[in-house]
């Protein structure tokens, strides 16, 4: 019971911290997206190209036998795929970087996002409402410090210095998530032990 509570706040902390890496970019997305030379429909095709990529792999992806099978893969494999879309930005100068970055995030967000929710609620003991209220709360409150923390950053010190500041949340996240799935495989193994 107290180990699935620190699961359970693992995976909070992990999903707040992505949360607060690209919430740090969305409210001046369009002033990005604009300095690297693309408009409004840029920006258009940028969370178009995300979203069905997003839905489309979540779709094919969990119709398969095999990812149930692979599903803990599936779980950090994503989450890789994200820090390396992140991390994309550093060289984007053209909208078809931008584009190649939101294709790894759809694909990493497809493979992680179906076994996030699987593993949050499987770590919640007996509460389910008052499990994802936690999770709504404390991510709802980060995205908040994220768009205040966005702005202040690309004003002061400019689109670099940010994007360097969501690589580095984006990779505290993403070794929290492999942590989370290195011992919760050991704590499984250990549980099926006569």
């Amino acid at each position: 019971m107290q180990l699935q509570k620190q699961f359970l706040y693992l995976l909070t902390f992990a999903y707040s911290a992505s949360i607060f890496s690209t919430g740090i970019l969305a409210p001046i997305y369009a002033f990005f997206v604009e300095k690297i030379g693309g408009g409004i429909l840029e920006v258009s095709w940028a969370i178009a190209v995300y979203s069905i990529v997003t839905g489309v792999g979540t779709i094919v992806l969990f119709k398969t036998p095999w990812s149930h099978v692979y599903a803990k893969h599936f779980f950090w494999i994503g989450w890789l795929l994200w820090l390396i879309s992140v991390s994309v930005y550093v060289g984007v100068e053209d909208v078809y970087m931008l584009y190649v970055s939101q294709i790894l995030n759809g694909i990493g967000t497809a493979l992680s996002q179906p076994v996030f929710d699987a593993e949050f609620s499987k770590n919640i003991s007996k509460d389910l409402s008052g499990g994802w209220a936690l999770f709504e709360g404390v991510t709802s409150i980060f995205s908040g410090l994220a768009a205040i923390a966005g702005g202040v950053i690309a004003t002061w010190y400019g689109f670099e210095a940010l994007i360097h500041c969501m690589i580095f949340v984006a990779t505290i996240s993403f070794l929290v998530i492999a942590y989370y799935t290195y011992v919760q495989k050991d704590f499984t193994e250990k549980l099926r032990k006569p």
